[in-house]
């Protein structure tokens, strides 16, 4: 079948690339020809091409995507350039998903303290606002549709009108399945009082070594090049969240079990200070950065898909955790909706999880090292080997709804 993708993959985030590539290699693997269906705002398509002139490691993203996935359309805007995809690649039908794909942001939700004025109201891009096509908006009734572990990025649905829920119910209603990769997501979906049976089910990246495995450089090619010491654990932070005073204490107490602490970038570089004797730097491809991870003996950082990535493989992990509904002040409310928090839970680690609240995580590294070391590989072994079989199974349900059309 030529089946069509819609999600965030062409995007300055290791963890979307990753996701998007996972999914579109499951398909060509299986015998079909997947297409990625390139939709996006025009606001952030002028973010892209600025980025891709200005910023080395966006062009990493974009390059490392255009390079393992051949087929993707032009540039989409709205449904109506979905529709024509359809008509012009001759596709038998849309998988939606994996990542936040389902978001919609009310008024009250967006509404925040400011620092200078005494409040700002964020305005997301059209993606992340219902409609768009990542809702299956103006096709999903036209050619069989299925949501693939979508999420909903925290989205305050308790906030939905009766009117948009109707709306948004009555496109949910042409999916031919919809699974979510978390709990709140799940709810969302109740709420807004879908029929179909809502499953939760893993993210794409739980079977990255199986659909693209081929893509991973060895270990011994990754540490020629980037000089990494035996064993490293990878810190990576979106902001001074830890001290460096609690850094400096991590690093020696890991020095003492024969580790190095290793300054892992977000897509942005580095935005925090350390005393490491280690750091990656960008520009880094996606794949080295899962590569990184993979053959780490450790993470500690915030962001979900290298705690996945790191759950995938076994690898110890501690979650600095900066996602969840945040109230007027910006301060994180525990309710939750933290995505990280709920794939945790999945594998019993929530005691490898803390909030970040008004740009500071309160652990000690004493905390951080021990769970480091107690971490239960072998139990976390035996639950990614569960997460693949149930992702498995979800892509052969997604293909046999397709089938049945």
């Amino acid at each position: 079948m030529n089946i069509g993708i819609l999600t965030f993959y062409k995007v300055a985030n290791f963890g979307a690339n990753i996701q998007g590539v996972s999914t579109y290699y499951y398909l060509k693997n299986a015998g079909h020809n997947p297409i990625f269906l390139n939709y996006l705002s025009h606001r952030t398509e002028d973010e892209l091409k600025k980025g891709y002139n200005d910023s080395i490691q966006i062009k990493a993203h974009l390059d490392f995507v255009n390079n393992v996935c051949i087929s993707q359309t032009e540039n989409l805007y709205d449904s109506k350039d979905v529709e024509r995809m359809i008509n012009e690649y001759h596709l038998d039908a849309i998988i939606i998903g994996s990542d936040a794909v389902v978001q919609h942001h009310p008024l009250l939700s967006r509404i925040h303290k400011g620092r200078r004025r005494p409040f700002y109201i964020a305005h997301p891009v059209p993606e992340r606002m219902f409609p768009n096509p990542f809702w299956g908006v103006g096709f999903a009734n036209m050619i069989p549709a299925a949501m693939m572990s979508v999420s909903s990025q925290n989205s305050r649905y308790s906030q939905f009108s009766k009117s948009l829920k109707s709306k948004m119910r009555e496109t949910l209603a042409n999916m031919k399945y919809i699974s979510v990769r978390d709990t709140w997501t799940r709810d969302m979906m109740l709420a807004i009082g879908t029929t179909q049976n809502i499953e939760v089910t893993p993210d794409p990246v739980f079977s990255f070594n199986y659909n693209a495995g081929a893509l991973v450089p060895s270990e011994e090619d990754l540490r020629i090049r980037f000089n990494l010491p035996k064993q490293y654990v990878l810190v990576s932070l979106h902001s001074q969240s830890l001290s460096v005073s609690i850094l400096d204490e991590l690093n020696q107490k890991l020095k003492n079990h024969g580790k190095e602490c290793v300054v892992f970038p977000m897509p942005n570089g580095v935005k925090f200070q350390h005393n490491f004797d280690y750091q990656v730097n960008v520009p880094l491809s996606p794949i080295d950065w899962y590569a990184l991870i993979k053959y780490s003996s450790g993470y500690v950082g915030s962001n979900m898909h290298p705690i996945i990535v790191s759950l995938h493989n076994a690898v110890p992990c501690f979650s600095i955790d900066h996602w969840g509904t945040k109230d007027f002040f910006n301060r994180t409310v525990r309710d939750g909706s933290s995505k990280v928090e709920h794939i945790m839970g999945v594998f019993g680690l929530k005691e490898n999880v803390r909030p970040i609240n008004a740009g500071v995580c309160e652990v000690s590294a004493e905390q951080i090292v021990t769970a480091l070391q107690n971490f239960p590989k072998e139990k976390v072994r035996a639950v990614a080997a569960e997460r693949y079989e149930q992702y498995k199974k979800m892509m052969e349900d997604i293909i046999d709804c397709f089938q049945k059309k």
